[in-house]
């Protein structure tokens, strides 16, 4: 795949192929980083949607065994629900940032035991992809991932699964002579 190519990838192709193919994960390590973003946070924005519907229904819940705070927050709702939206969308986000880029490290320390030549840059790339099942799993779950820790941690092992699988397909690391 070229660069020309990956730019008019559409974000249903890569999500497609990021579902099925090992070899198509290596090669996005190619997508230009736009194409990337848009990718990503279409994810971070189905994660603060659910986060923030069940912030939503937590208020609601919450206030009715309360009844001054029910006024309260009928006050101030104008300003509390887009603020709380934005907050959740900014901390959904630093987490999704913060697991794609712990996952690449450690795949970047795995490299080159696989006998691999990789870069940060491109195994972030390859990671974001990797995450695709793993965040349809994750979406899945969202509502019951307090009371089940485990299905977390399936996830991070899933994801370093398909990231392994697609550094067979990068370039093999060079011997120095």
């Amino acid at each position: 795949m070229n660069r020309k190519e990956a730019c008019f990838m559409s974000l249903i192709t890569l999500f497609k192929s990021s579902l099925l193919s090992p070899k198509k994960l290596a090669a996005f390590r190619l997508v230009p980083m736009g194409k990337t973003m848009q990718y990503i946070f279409f994810f971070i924005l189905l994660f603060s949607l659910l986060a923030f519907s069940q912030f939503i229904l937590g208020i609601g819940e919450t206030t009715q065994q309360l009844d001054g705070l029910v006024d309260y927050f009928n006050e101030i709702s104008w300003l509390l629900y887009p603020f709380a939206f934005i907050l959740l969308f900014v901390v959904q986000t630093l987490l999704i940032f913060a697991r794609i880029s712990i996952l690449s490290g450690i795949a970047l320390v795995i490299a080159p035991l696989l006998k691999r030549r990789a870069e940060y840059r491109f195994l972030w790339r390859t990671t974001l992809f990797a995450n695709t099942w793993s965040f349809l799993l994750l979406l899945a779950a969202y509502p019951f991932l307090s009371e089940t820790p485990y299905v977390q941690w399936f996830s991070y092992a899933l994801t370093l699964g398909f990231v392994f699988a697609a550094l067979k397909y990068y370039p093999k690391l060079v011997k120095k002579a």
